[in-house]
């Protein structure tokens, strides 16, 4: 008898999580064992990782797509290097096209500041790098990070050759000016790489809801 009830229990346990899956629109997967979960939560670390999981949950690899380093038979110990400067190489019309946008947008916020032109060209910058990251997706942040270092050098040849037509608000020296465009030129690297980022992790999340599975089912 005992035996009898609590294999009764286990299935109407096995039912409930089948419910529970089913309704969180896991239609195709198999459910998740609700029982490990603990163990598994007391086993992740806490602290500055766990905020980081909270604010981007681990997303699938966009379904459909080929692996984009199946060519890619590279094995030295540079291989996270060489690699991305692979598919950079293969696909260069993305990272020089966002850069390009990224540096007219950026050269735009030059002569319209503090004006409405000015804050559309500042937002139209930082989406030119997140559309590197989406369209990037074989690596998001490296494309993004080339979107950004491309459109800088553009932008500060730009303002190098045309200095005396750049409205200013004072007397800055040569040196100044270098050590300006190589502080702005480091952060706009750090904004290309988040940016790039989280438009290839924005990519995924959006192809991992119940909707875009939906639409791939009926593909």
């Amino acid at each position: 008898m005992t035996t009898r009830s609590q294999r009764e229990a286990e299935s109407r346990a096995e039912a409930r999580r089948r419910a529970r899956h089913v309704a969180q629109g896991h239609l195709d997967e198999e459910p998740v064992d609700d029982e490990t979960t603990p163990a598994i939560r007391s086993a992740q670390p806490q602290g500055a990782g766990n905020v980081l999981q909270r604010l981007f949950p681990p997303a699938a690899p966009l379904p459909g797509k080929e692996d984009p380093l199946a060519g890619f038979h590279y094995e030295g110990p540079l291989r996270a290097v060489i690699s991305t400067l692979y598919l950079l190489g293969r696909n260069p019309l993305i990272w020089i096209a966002m850069g390009v946008v990224w540096a007219l947008a950026y050269i735009g916020t030059l002569y319209f500041k503090q004006s409405i032109i000015g804050i559309v060209a500042s937002m139209l910058s930082f989406v030119a790098l997140i559309a590197a990251g989406w369209l990037g997706w074989q690596r998001p942040w490296a494309f993004g990070l080339a979107s950004a270092v491309l459109g800088y050098l553009l932008y500060a040849a730009f303002v190098v050759l045309n200095l005396s037509s750049i409205p200013a608000q004072g007397a800055f020296t040569v040196g100044e000016l270098a050590n300006f465009l190589v502080v702005s030129g480091l952060l706009q690297a750090a904004v290309g790489l988040v940016a790039g980022f989280y438009g290839g992790y924005l990519r995924r999340r959006l192809a991992d809801t119940p909707g875009g599975k939906q639409q791939r089912r009926r593909r």
